[in-house]
């Protein structure tokens, strides 16, 4: 099996020190999606793909959060994110390892995954890794490139150049894109209190090699039940109505 990419260029620490680390500087569907669970300052939050921590500041200044947890793979990116943000816990691994170590036993209120699983080659497991460190009764909040048709998590065919000055060169992510409704039919299969999603057809980034001349990006939120709740599930989706149309019935209506 694969190993996810342990990453060590200074691309992304350049990045995140001054991208995405005020709330005006994330998406419009990440912000409706964060907006919609309003975490507060007694909420443990953990960041996986956190860069270089930015998200805990825009949560701070947003919200007023004081737990957060961030968890990135880079070397270089954490050491910059534990000088931006000192009172931050951040760890510097692969969630797969310290989910299995330091994490083992651990839950948190809100399990952030913004441009994480499907930048990575073992994205079933890592999206599974995400959701079982999410207490009973939160959510996990999540990023994911869809398409109608088939997608593709073959990183010869479709990934992306770690590169912010916009140029085809540097290490290479995987850019995984899923089918909606395979995306849609995994989440239901975790047995969710609700599944909540805001999206919009854009185009793949400038810096990405991949088959797609378009894709849906897409802000998910998952709710785990709480256990004591069996009320059937909810879904609210927020997609362009030809990705609701192809998928189609169950849950998903």
């Amino acid at each position: 099996m694969k190993s996810n990419i342990a990453y060590q260029t200074d691309q992304l620490a350049r990045y995140f020190t001054s991208n995405r680390v005020t709330w005006e500087q994330f998406y419009e569907s990440e912000r409706a999606i964060i907006g919609q669970l309003r975490p507060d300052r007694q909420q443990r939050i953990l960041d996986i793909g956190c860069g270089c921590g930015g998200l805990g500041l825009a949560l701070r200044d947003r919200f007023g959060v004081e737990h957060y947890t961030g968890v990135e793979i880079n070397p270089l990116a954490v050491e910059a994110g534990r000088v931006m943000n000192p009172a931050a816990e951040i760890l510097c691994g692969d969630i797969l390892d310290l989910g299995r170590g330091v994490l083992r036993g651990n839950s948190y209120d809100v399990v952030f995954s913004l441009s994480c699983v499907d930048w990575n080659v073992r994205f079933s497991d890592m999206l599974a890794a995400a959701w079982g460190l999410v207490a009973p009764g939160g959510s996990l909040v999540a990023t994911f490139r869809l398409a109608i048709g088939d997608g593709c998590d073959d990183m010869e065919k479709s990934y992306q150049y770690i590169n912010c000055d916009g140029r085809l060169e540097g290490e290479r992510a995987a850019y995984v894109v899923l089918n909606a409704r395979d995306l849609i039919r995994t989440l239901e299969s975790f047995n969710p209190a609700s599944i909540r999603a805001v999206g919009y057809w854009g185009s793949p980034s400038a810096t990405a090699v991949t088959p797609f001349e378009k894709l849906c990006f897409a802000a998910f939120s998952i709710q785990k039940r709480a256990d004591d709740d069996t009320a059937a599930p909810r879904l609210e989706l927020d997609l362009p109505p030809d990705v609701k149309d192809s998928i189609g019935s169950g849950l998903a209506k």
